[in-house]
């Protein structure tokens, strides 16, 4: 988490921690002139102190994981998403727009865009917060132009709203990127969580029902364990494989091998 802009107040809070930090360092710089410079440096990062949550519906997941899946170029969409409270976006429906794309790139003309936002409803303009795109079978990290596309979009977008932005990939890596205009907050990869609608209350559900159980590899060996060699078994050993143990010993070994 970070800050998306640099506004007059966090601008006035910085000069403060310097001005403390330059104070607390030139009194020591006075009383020990071998020193010749003092560094400092700024924390724009944090951990956000509670997780993002992106929450699909069932219909919405399915259609992205589909044009991922059945495109072998990258493939881009719009979604629909409304904010059911500070930490939470539900994702609700997805549409695409003609568009013209390779295993590298997607491209779209302005005519065609324009027909596609007549093509909504007004809710569906209202709440148009999401695009994303995929990747094919590369890596989702965002290249310079998915980084100068977001630049547009909230540049364009001044200083109020949200607005969510993604990258899939066909072995299912889902990169995320918000920006809460409104809190002058950008939150990455590791500040959100996604969910599908439904599914964590059924994984819960059934949770008490599968059990699992612990297996031990059987281990078969055609020569007797020397005695020796038995006593420097070690405990990893025994807690692993009790039953070669106990069979072992159960082998009088001058029966069993009688040459």
């Amino acid at each position: 988490m970070k800050p998306i802009k640099i506004t007059e107040e966090l601008e006035e809070k910085i000069l403060s921690d310097f001005i403390q930090k330059f104070q607390k360092e030139w009194t020591q710089f006075k009383e020990n002139m071998n020193e010749t410079k003092f560094n400092f440096s700024v924390q724009m990062s944090q951990k956000a102190k509670e997780k993002i949550t992106v929450r699909y519906s069932q219909s919405a997941y399915l259609k992205m994981q589909a044009l991922v899946e059945n495109f072998d170029t990258e493939v881009g969409w719009y979604g629909f998403v409304k904010r059911l409270d500070e930490n939470t976006y539900y994702v609700y429906d997805v549409k695409v727009c003609k568009q013209y794309v390779t295993s590298g790139k997607v491209d779209t003309e302005d005519e065609d865009t324009l027909k596609f936002f007549d093509s909504l409803t007004d809710e569906e303009i209202e709440d148009m917060h999401f695009q994303a795109h995929s990747h094919v079978n590369m890596s989702t990290t965002p290249s310079g132009t998915d980084l100068q596309n977001q630049s547009d979009v909230v540049r364009n977008m001044g200083n109020k709203g949200f607005y969510l932005f993604q990258i899939w990939n066909k072995r299912g890596d889902i990169n995320s990127f918000l920006y809460n205009l409104d809190e002058n907050l950008f939150y990455d990869r590791n500040d959100i969580v996604t969910e599908i609608e439904g599914l964590d209350e059924f994984i819960l559900s059934v949770d008490d029902l599968v059990i699992e159980q612990k297996t031990y590899p059987y281990q078969y060996s055609p020569y007797p364990v020397p005695v020796n060699q038995k006593e420097k078994t070690t405990k990893k050993n025994e807690e692993k494989s009790p039953y070669l143990n106990d069979y072992w010993d159960g082998c009088n070994y001058n029966e069993r091998w009688d040459w």
